[in-house]
């Protein structure tokens, strides 16, 4: 692959790439693939999926709830805390999956904290 600064402008550099991009698609995406699954492993986040197989009552439970979402059967809203957008659906139980509330990160993260010190 060629340097940035061997081209004449961006334009032309990127112009290269997305040609680039188009013809060499899968190759890439073959490489981006094993990229993420290595540091997924090195950085503890390979642990998803061992909890996927742990918990699956907890799995089922968010995937109807995305796909609710999803659908427009439930409204996705911002957090009851600080308001904001990004929000994500906590489960009160999981046996129930559409009753959730809606927390932003942040204080999604507290919450399982302060419950699960």
């Amino acid at each position: 692959m060629p340097w940035r600064h061997q081209f004449n402008s961006n334009e032309e550099y990127n112009l290269w790439y997305r040609i680039y991009r188009t013809l060499n698609g899968d190759k890439i995406r073959k490489y981006k693939k094993e990229y993420n699954r290595k540091w997924r492993m090195e950085n503890g986040f390979h642990n998803e999926v061992n909890s996927r197989k742990k918990y699956p009552e907890k799995e089922v439970a968010r995937r109807k709830l995305r796909y609710a979402v999803k659908h427009g059967k439930i409204k996705k809203e911002p957090c009851i805390k600080c308001g904001n957008t990004k929000s994500q659906g906590h489960h009160y139980d999981y046996k129930f999956p559409l009753d959730v509330f809606w927390l932003c990160p942040l204080h999604h993260t507290q919450l399982h904290k302060k419950y699960n010190p």
